[in-house]
């Protein structure tokens, strides 16, 4: 008996692979067009939130507070639009892995900020800019727990920077091996 198929049928299921392929393709597009515009809304937002925090502020004549919240809205925005960056590139995942591990970092350094932005025991001092009084909140000393966080997220950022190295060692490597572009 031979287990050979039609060619009929043959032709019938490459092309049933073929469409379910375009299928993929097109809802793949779909849903990547659907993340990017999400994250276009929220980068639009958070900047737009990052000029009303540091407007309020300022009408409060907090100057260390609006730069506190401008910083740390602004970096928020950049890790959305990296991250967008990110989703609309299509890249094998292999080659994703340095801009994760840049937005990684990214998230840590901007978490390092807000540990000591809001570190308790700060002094204010008021000091006058263009003719109004702006208050500065000065950070106090350091308590143990702010310290061991801080250890901890540098530690975390270092880590970061490190794995970013490796994986981009590799890829040269790589290159240079004759393996082309990853």
């Amino acid at each position: 008996m031979s287990a050979e198929r039609d060619p009929g049928e043959n032709a019938l299921t490459r092309r049933l692979d073929l469409a379910m392929a375009g299928s993929f393709a097109v809802i793949q597009r779909v849903l990547i067009a659907a993340v990017a515009v999400a994250l276009v809304v929220l980068s639009v937002m958070a900047l737009w939130d990052t000029v009303v925090l540091v407007r309020d502020e300022l009408a409060r004549h907090d100057v260390t507070r609006a730069i506190t919240v401008g910083v740390d809205t602004v970096f928020l925005t950049v890790i959305l639009l990296e991250l967008l960056h990110t989703v609309i590139g299509q890249e094998p995942l292999a080659r994703q892995a340095p801009d994760f591990i840049v937005i990684g970092i990214t998230s840590a350094i901007r978490h390092g900020l807000s540990l000591v932005a809001t570190s308790a025991g700060s002094d204010k001092v008021t000091r006058v800019i263009g003719g109004r009084p702006y208050t500065l909140t000065v950070p106090g000393g350091s308590s143990r727990d702010l310290v061991i966080d801080l250890m901890i997220n540098s530690a975390s950022v270092l880590l970061l920077v490190t794995a970013l190295w490796l994986v981009r060692q590799s890829f040269a490597r790589y290159r240079d091996e004759g393996g082309g572009e990853v």
